[in-house]
């Protein structure tokens, strides 16, 4: 199932002896660990054990979840294991003879990125309720996201300023729902999130300077490239944090590449506007004119360079400001 729906349906069901929790969209992830953990341990962590499945091994993972918590006597434990795409992809045998058996007072939970939809392990898990497809929100799925998750802030937001934060933020729920709490907190007493909000606290410029990016390595001008970036940077207050820039910059170029593959096929800009859901005709009409500097396979490549320094910067130490101008230069190659 969907994250949506486990989520709609989880405090209804009954609690299952495993969860797969997979996908790329982090802040679902984040959310359904949560709702788990909180229905398992009742606010009580002492029977909770988290651990990383690229450093531990599957017999400890299975000795840990057997042997009974030493300090919650009678009730359940909970085993999270992060990052254990391996030890699910290699150990299928092991997961569906857990189903089989499972110990009765813990819950086990697998967070992984991806996993293998067609084995035996997983649809044994799916079957029983336990897989919880994380997948990324695309398109028109977001405004309808937006308006729910600002009310867990008491607030409302209105069409044209959740577009505009979309514009400006684009997909990463994590970034979006961090911009949504400071808006709740910037408006006060006020209930109602309006765009000049969104462009007072997130920055209508944002949008712009990403525009003038990719404008930059479209014309394979590394120095105004650069001269962007540290604007960008400054923007968004983001010295140390390359998942900050990053984002925006790919949701352009994922875009541009959206509306060249639309235009290629032999549809116009109405079909552009309507798919990438944009409503601003500023906005299309920069899109417009980019999607003529690149061609298909340089934004695929774009693309693919963005992603990959993206996975870097989360898995590596490496100075933020020489990833993002290294990053920079091959886009500008």
């Amino acid at each position: 199932m969907d994250f949506l729906h486990f989520k709609n349906h989880f405090q209804r069901e009954k609690l299952l002896p495993l969860y797969l929790i997979h996908g790329e969209e982090g802040f679902f992830i984040k959310e359904a660990v949560s709702l788990i953990k909180s229905r398992t341990l009742e606010g009580d962590d002492t029977g909770l054990v988290e651990t990383d499945g690229e450093v531990t091994s599957l017999s400890t993972v299975m000795e840990e979840v057997r042997t009974p918590s030493l300090f919650t006597s009678g009730s359940r434990k909970l085993v999270i294991v992060h990052n254990a795409d391996g030890l699910f992809k290699e150990s299928s045998g092991v997961w569906e003879r857990y189903m089989s058996s499972p110990p009765a007072d813990c819950v086990l939970v697998l967070v992984c990125k991806d996993v293998d939809t067609k084995g035996g392990a997983y649809d044994k898990i799916k079957k029983k309720g336990g897989s919880v497809d994380c997948r990324r929100l695309r398109g028109n799925e977001l405004t309808p996201w937006i308006l729910e998750r600002v009310r867990h802030y008491g607030k409302q937001i209105s069409l044209d300023a959740s577009r505009i934060l979309q514009e400006n933020v684009g997909d990463n729920l994590l970034l979006l729902d961090g911009h949504l709490e400071k808006l709740a907190l910037y408006l006060g007493s006020r209930t109602r999130i309006e765009v000049s909000d969104v462009e007072e606290l997130v920055g209508y410029d944002r949008q712009q300077k990403v525009f003038d990016f990719t404008g930059a390595v479209a014309r394979r001008d590394t120095a105004l490239a650069l001269k962007v970036l540290h604007q960008l940077m400054a923007l968004m207050k983001s010295g140390e944090e390359a998942q900050k820039v990053i984002p925006p910059m790919a949701w352009q170029i994922k875009r541009l590449l959206q509306a060249k593959r639309i235009l290629t096929s032999g549809k116009g800009k109405e079909t552009v506007a309507r798919e990438l859901n944009i409503r601003y005709p500023r906005f299309l009409e920069e899109l417009m004119n980019q999607t003529q500097l690149f061609s298909e396979v340089e934004l695929e490549r774009d693309y693919q360079f963005l992603l990959e320094t993206d996975i870097h910067s989360k898995t590596n130490s490496t100075d933020t400001r020489l990833l993002l101008e290294t990053l920079v230069f091959k886009l500008c190659m």
